[in-house]
């Protein structure tokens, strides 16, 4: 007993000796703890979300419609019968002055392969405008579009075959309220109400500028609420559906963004359908009490019925007459328990609301596709850091430091050509990676030059780390240790694993200052949302200027070193 004691001792001491296995083996989890703890204790905030909202009528405004459809012919057709007379246009600006002039009051741009678009106008009425839409609407898919341009060259890869325009103030029931618990609320109204503590919503003019905030990562969804969305909301027989573009690069966030907008949407849905339900119950009572019937004065089955069963009492003497009269009652008790089965079953219907997803890559994305590039950047990070620290302390271990200091070689070109071996190390292992994931397993990937790109700036940027690591480790083995502990804490706090979007500000704030967060959201960009060297430049420099502040720290702690 006394011997186990002893040994129990001595590897206490050996423990509180070691400054570096007392980090990992006591201070390290509770780093980590606090890392998770700080990023995740925020859980819930609201999700930034855009809203375009078209369900509205502003004074000289337009509204368009894009169709994909093969019936254009005959749509055409039936556009020019209803038609007085159809007036030719020669541009989209000649379109638009006559629906502002009063000229026309609906024009059809025909779209044609290869060549401008047709455009015809015609001054219909309001009933000729909602039949020529809902012609439209049967013949094909329909969206709404906030200009003429986001119509002639929508997201997705798709192609509208037709663009419709009309002015907003005689858009069928454009911009109608409803009434919930005593307050009347618009399209926009109805999302800010139902949100509220779920998602931190704000309104864009056009889908165009809420697509640039969601590239810019200010919100991560955009919902459009297309127009008489209110009205079909209301209405027993139609379906609201609701666009929603969403930036799947990044699973996690894209998860997020959707669960919330399904969770504040469904309670839209239940919030109006119980309003609408309760009216159409009512109504429906009136047909039994007798009453006011959505302005119909009636009188109630349940008085039809007794004044039956009156009659019946009267023609007692009379059995064949009172036999009809009871045939009368039994009619009218079997419709009276019809409508009361029919409200208590229309109290429990939701009213339909569909989402219309989509992906800012322009396709739906796999898992797979949206994976690829936080992986290769977290690659990149782990075999960086390892590297650059490597390099620097496997000099130490063999004694070469002495004899390169004997040379004219400053610490600046010591650990610069560690830097750049090491950056073209990890650009050809993250090249391969990129390379296989798009050939082999079919990734996708918009712009893969460009993101050889980005991989290099990264590589350049994350190797720095592993050579400021390198100035604080004598061997190999305490440099991979470092390495590990500096890298793992860096996954949680960059986006890879838990949305920025959702961390407490401090958190995001420290992410900011990790060049991993960078590559992330570059790779991301130019891989899945199709963006450009003009739109990556600024991260691009971002990662770049870490890599030379980390060249400096590096070299500034290698002269220290040395000197030590």
């Amino acid at each position: 007993m006394r011997g186990w004691t002893a040994l129990f001792i001595k590897d206490g001491k050996l423990i509180l000796r070691n400054r570096l296995l007392l980090v990992v083996l006591v201070i390290y989890p509770f780093l980590i703890m606090g890392i998770m703890g700080a990023a995740f204790y925020d859980a819930g905030r609201p999700v930034p979300l855009g809203l375009v909202d078209l369900d509205r009528a502003e004074e000289g405004g337009i509204a368009w419609l894009g169709a994909t459809t093969d019936e254009v012919p005959a749509l055409e057709r039936r556009f020019r019968y209803r038609a007085v007379r159809v007036e030719e246009f020669g541009s989209c600006e000649e379109a638009e002055e006559a629906l502002s002039t009063g000229r026309a009051s609906m024009v059809l741009a025909i779209m044609t392969d290869g060549e401008s678009p047709r455009w015809l106008g015609a001054d219909l009425t309001a009933d000729q405008v909602e039949l020529t839409l809902e012609d439209v609407r049967e013949a094909s898919s329909m969206r709404d579009y906030s200009s003429f341009q986001e119509a002639l060259e929508p997201r997705g890869g798709e192609r509208n075959d037709l663009v419709l325009a009309l002015r907003e103030k005689e858009y069928p029931h454009i911009g109608e309220s409803i009434w919930l618990d005593k307050e009347s609320y618009d399209a926009s109204g109805l999302i800010m109400r139902f949100s509220s503590g779920v998602a931190e919503v704000t309104e864009y003019e056009s889908e165009e500028e809420a697509r640039e905030a969601l590239a810019r990562g200010g919100i991560d969804a955009v919902i459009v609420l297309p127009r008489a969305f209110v009205y079909r909301l209301k209405a027993l027989n139609e379906t609201a559906i609701v666009p929603v573009i969403i930036d799947q690069s990044n699973l996690v966030k894209a998860e997020f963004a959707e669960t919330s907008i399904r969770g504040f949407l469904s309670r839209v849905k239940d919030g109006v359908a119980e309003e609408k339900m309760r009216a159409v119950v009512a109504g429906l009572y009136v047909l039994v009490t007798g009453g006011d019937f959505f302005g119909t004065e009636v009188v109630g089955l349940g008085q039809i019925r007794e004044n039956l069963e009156t009659i019946k009492g009267a023609l007692a003497d009379r059995p064949e007459l009172a036999e009809l009269v009871e045939g009368g009652i039994d009619l009218a008790t079997t419709v009276i328990e019809d409508i009361e089965e029919a409200a208590d079953y229309l109290k429990g219907t939701a009213l339909p609301v569909e989402l219309d997803i989509s992906s800012t890559a322009g396709r739906t994305l796999s898992a797979k596709d949206a994976a690829v590039p936080a992986l290769i950047a977290l690659s990149i990070l782990w075999t960086g850091v390892l590297c650059g620290a490597i390099l620097m302390v496997v000099e130490d271990e063999e004694g070469m430091r002495e004899r390169i200091a004997l040379t004219e070689t400053g610490p600046l070109a010591l650990v610069g050509s560690k830097l750049l071996l090491a950056t073209v190390v990890v650009f050809a292992q993250s090249a391969v990676m990129l390379v296989l994931a798009v050939a082999a397993f079919g990734v996708f990937a918009s712009n893969a030059l460009l993101a050889l790109l980005v991989i290099a700036a990264a590589s350049f940027s994350c190797i720095g780390i592993g050579l400021v690591i390198a100035a604080f480790a004598r061997q190999v083995a305490a440099a991979v240790i470092m390495s590990v502990l500096v890298s793992f804490p860096l996954i949680f706090m960059t986006g890879a694993v838990y949305p920025l979007s959702q961390m407490p500000s401090f958190m995001q704030w420290l992410a900011h200052a990790v060049p991993l967060t960078y590559a992330i959201d570059a790779l991301s960009g130019v891989m899945l949302r199709g963006e450009g060297l003009a739109d990556v430049a600024g991260r691009v420099g971002i990662l770049l200027a870490f890599g030379v502040g980390l060249l400096a720290a590096g070299s500034m702690l290698a002269r220290r070193r040395d000197a030590g």
